[in-house]
């Protein structure tokens, strides 16, 4: 492929639906967690009945953090969403402080009361298949699995559609806060400009327009990063979801997610671009050591996978201050808006382009199949 066919086949990946209607997060590397990982099967009728009994079932389990569960590490010992853990959470004993540091979360985000409610429901059964996928990924134990069921449905109705960020940071917050004020911020995220509506859906223009504003930054700061990557055919599409839609659950040990989602909170948007730039900057001295044409490894360090950096890697360190440094990035809203707007204008040209082409192949198709009368006669 040419760098231009490959950059035109991610943002047609990035911008239609999975065959379920419903999107995922980039690929993943063999090391990361299977619950990251796209997984969608043909629903037979057993899974049906599952579905269905899954719909009805939104009653009689328990509301409260799930860290405040007594057994709960009894529970979900190893559960996916767990294995970033290093030993920030106590495994053994309350969490009371981690709990008493997150109650201000919802008051950063204007969430701390009001509604709780998305006008309509769900009972969508393509919806209710892949929560069901996400949910036994993410937990182990048949309640939790429920109660995020449960949790996604009632945002579903705000956008009608789903992407499986949101079921990310959906179970961040069942492990720290009790189901109205999880809904009220996940709906405050979807809803204010001020954070990122448009990303929990199949086709986000809105996060690809985004990834596409992070391109002309790191363009403008770090030439030597962006020619890499633009020799490498790596668009930002590939990669930075984990970040901007997934908001780096199962990307970053927890302590410095804890940071990084407080942040957010606190500047909404603004904060996920200067990340952006601040991870360009902790990584650009080992992405100019490879080669363009080792994408792999390139996509290694730009999703901070554990093969490049373990949990522990500068004694947990490398990722607090990264966060840390992501907060001093001087970057102005007024850029913002405005390469937004440029980029908006850029990607709606791309993808009618991409619709000609598309149906100009689609006729040529077409054409291929005609079958002339003298070749029926000849039969």
């Amino acid at each position: 492929w040419t760098c231009a066919r490959a950059l035109a086949a991610v943002r047609r990946g990035a911008l239609r639906a999975a065959p379920s209607r419903f999107a995922t997060l980039d690929a993943r590397t063999p090391s990361e967690p299977q619950c990251d990982r796209p997984h969608h099967r043909a629903m037979g009728g057993g899974e049906s009945d599952e579905v269905n009994a899954l719909a009805a079932n939104s009653e009689s389990i328990s509301t409260g953090p799930l860290l405040a569960v007594p057994d709960f590490w009894e529970r979900e010992s190893g559960a996916p969403l767990l294995r970033r853990n290093a030993g920030f959470i106590p495994t053994q004993g309350p969490a009371d402080a981690i709990l008493e540091r997150v109650q201000a979360w919802p008051g950063l985000c204007g969430a701390a009361n009001g509604d709780a409610v998305a006008s309509g429901v769900c009972n969508d059964e393509a919806a209710f298949r892949i929560f069901l996928r996400d949910a036994e990924r993410t937990f182990k134990h048949p309640e939790h699995q429920q109660r995020m069921i449960n949790l996604l449905k009632r945002v579903w109705p705000e956008n009608r559609d789903y992407h499986q960020g949101l079921g990310y940071i959906t179970s961040l917050f069942m492990l720290l806060f009790d189901d109205d004020t999880a809904v009220r911020m996940l709906l405050k995220i979807t809803r204010d400009e001020r954070y990122t509506p448009g990303y929990w859906l199949a086709a986000p223009d809105a996060y690809v327009r985004d990834a596409m504003v992070f391109q002309r930054l790191v363009q403008e700061r770090y030439p030597e990063v962006h020619a890499l990557l633009t020799s490498a055919c790596i668009v930002p599409e590939a990669y930075a979801s984990k970040w901007f839609i997934g908001l780096c659950v199962h990307v970053l040990p927890f302590e410095a997610l804890f940071d990084y989602v407080q942040a957010f909170l606190e500047d909404g948007h603004m904060f996920l671009f200067r990340f952006s730039l601040a991870l360009i900057e902790a990584t650009s001295e080992r992405l100019l050591t490879f080669k363009f044409t080792e994408v792999n490894k390139i996509l290694e360090v730009l999703r901070l996978d554990t093969t490049q950096y373990a949990d522990d890697f500068e004694g947990g360190a490398f990722f607090t201050a990264m966060v840390a440094n992501a907060k001093t990035i001087a970057l102005e809203p007024e850029q913002i808006v405005s390469l937004r707007a440029e980029e908006s204008e850029r990607l709606a040209e791309k993808m009618r382009k991409t619709r000609e082409r598309e149906a100009a192949m689609a006729a040529e198709e077409s054409d291929d199949e005609i079958v002339f009368s003298d070749e029926e006669d000849d039969e």
